[in-house]
């Protein structure tokens, strides 16, 4: 009796799983490729391309509905969204230009300039997520380079890492702390 329940739950595992058909594997993989060879040529952005080829995906039904949008409803994910909508709403505006400008004052040369972004953009993100904080001060330090006739190329990585080193200090600072 063990034996013949064993053996009819062994078959009815095996029944449970589902092949793809052969095509899956080449049309995924061409996708795939189609969609990073449209990235290197800067066809469009990024997130069109990606969720292009997701829809490519879902309606060949090489991926189903759920496991598509699965990522979508992860809250980590949710919360840098509407922290971009902030960070937009606040770019449009020029909201945090004028105070800013004052903030980082006039340097006298890149290190000084550097330095004067990196201690408060360090602070801010020690308390907010620091994708939208460098998303909100891009612009801001592009402006603020060319009043200042320093190549806004020498800021944007010590933004970057500033950002960062900010956002571990707290568990409230990066992405990855919160999901």
């Amino acid at each position: 009796r063990r034996v013949r329940r064993a053996r009819a739950a062994s078959s009815r595992a095996r029944a449970s799983i589902v092949m793809s058909p052969a095509w899956h594997g080449p049309y995924c993989v061409t996708v795939v490729a189609l969609m990073f060879a449209a990235l290197l040529k800067n066809v469009a952005g990024p997130d069109v391309l990606m969720l292009g080829a997701l829809a490519f995906e879902l309606a060949a039904g090489v991926v189903d509905a759920g496991e598509g949008l699965k990522g979508f409803s992860n809250k980590g994910l949710l919360t840098v969204a509407c922290l971009f909508v902030v960070a937009a709403g606040i770019s449009n505006t020029g909201a945090l230009d004028y105070y800013m400008s004052k903030a980082l004052g006039t340097p006298k040369s890149a290190a000084d300039a550097q330095l004067r972004l990196m201690v408060p953009i360090a602070v801010v993100s020690a308390f907010l997520n620091n994708t939208p904080v460098v998303a909100i001060m891009i612009p801001i330090v592009q402006k603020w380079a060319r009043k200042c006739k320093i190549s806004s190329a020498q800021l944007f990585i010590p933004l970057s890492f500033s950002s960062i080193l900010g956002g571990t200090c707290t568990l409230i600072g990066t992405s990855t702390n919160l999901v």
